[in-house]
């Protein structure tokens, strides 16, 4: 056996970053009732709590269908004004919304004025890329249990004029079967449109 001195090797340093993949994605402020609500409509269990930012990591919930389809749905951690500029949990978390075919925007509608919640969480994944915001959306008022959310809901039907706008209460299950029909009929779009441009749709 003849053995040759080799040539000199590389090294490199790489930084890996791992993104959430979910079929839709859980966007909204903290304490907007995001985790509540996965834990509504899907397997996951993550924690609830009544303080801000009690999810510090994306979960993701699998939603199953009498078909056998499953549809993953990602709770992101909560997004607050500046978030594009790395305040609160900042970018670190924006970036997983990039892998979301559609989005979820989970508006408290116990809060006054709830349509401005919308609106600056539009601003912020439009800020942190351009286009974000327009992909195909839901609008989610949580917490429509709470007396004063059937009025902020009345209001907040009067400002917004696009996509679809479903009052959940993950508490006591009020229209979480429409939301969960709804995000079929998300995923079967998603599904189609992969099949217009030919590229592969992502299973779980």
């Amino acid at each position: 056996m003849l053995a040759t001195p080799g040539e000199e090797g590389e090294q490199r340093v790489l930084q890996l970053e791992l993104r959430t993949m979910a079929h839709g994605g859980m966007v909204g402020f903290p304490n907007a009732g995001k985790s509540s609500l996965l834990r509504a409509i899907s397997n996951a269990q993550p924690s609830v709590a009544d303080y801000p930012f009690t999810t510090l990591t994306p979960h993701v919930g699998v939603i199953q269908y009498q078909d056998f389809e499953q549809i993953a749905v990602a709770d992101i951690p909560g997004i607050i004004s500046g978030a594009h500029e790395n305040k609160g949990l900042g970018i670190s978390f924006l970036k997983h919304i990039e892998r979301c075919r559609f989005l979820l925007f989970v508006i408290d509608l116990s809060t006054a004025e709830p349509w401005q919640q919308l609106e600056s969480l539009k601003y912020e994944l439009e800020q942190y890329e351009k286009g974000l915001s327009e992909r195909p959306f839901c609008v989610i008022g949580s917490k429509i249990d709470i007396p004063e959310s059937k009025a902020n809901f009345v209001l907040l039907q009067e400002k917004v004029k696009l996509g679809r706008l479903i009052p959940v209460s993950a508490l006591t299950g009020e229209n979480i079967e429409e939301l969960l029909m709804h995000l079929r009929e998300l995923y079967d779009g998603y599904l189609e449109n992969t099949k217009i441009d030919g590229s592969t749709p992502v299973k779980w």
